[in-house]
């Protein structure tokens, strides 16, 4: 298998950007989830200690803060991979070593942009860019 080709780094491109729109509706699950545990919690005449709703503050905003630091970007050079543009090789390579600890699908991601990214041309290919 060749994975010089440009249409691996369209698929890296799409995988990217399906992952990463995943993670974006699992956070917004999330959001909605907790907000409505809180609600159906102040349901009750017990109010909700100012404590517990400052931890789920803090919590939606690292959350939100890992999104915009991980995956709003891969969805970007998802879409500069699947339109192939040269500006994102090389965050995708990062994007995909980094993603190296999201087992097991983003280990399996990670480690399909590192074989992309570091494939040897065919030498057939090799000759052919040398000849021009």
């Amino acid at each position: 298998m060749n994975f010089t080709e440009p249409s691996h780094k369209k698929i890296l491109g799409i995988l990217f950007i399906a992952f990463s729109a995943l993670g974006l509706l699992g956070l917004v699950f999330y959001d909605f989830f907790i907000d409505f545990i809180l609600n159906m919690a102040a349901l009750d005449n017990d109010p909700i200690p100012v404590e517990a709703m400052w931890i789920f503050d803090f919590i939606d905003s690292i959350l939100w803060a890992i999104a915009i630091l991980f995956l709003i970007p891969k969805i970007v050079i998802g879409f500069g991979l699947v339109n192939g543009r040269k500006w994102a090789m090389m965050p995708a390579l990062v994007y995909g070593i980094i993603g190296l600890i999201n087992f097991p699908l983003g280990t399996l991601v990670g480690v399909y942009s590192i074989i992309i990214y570091t494939a040897k041309p065919s030498e057939e290919e090799d000759f052919e860019r040398r000849a021009n």
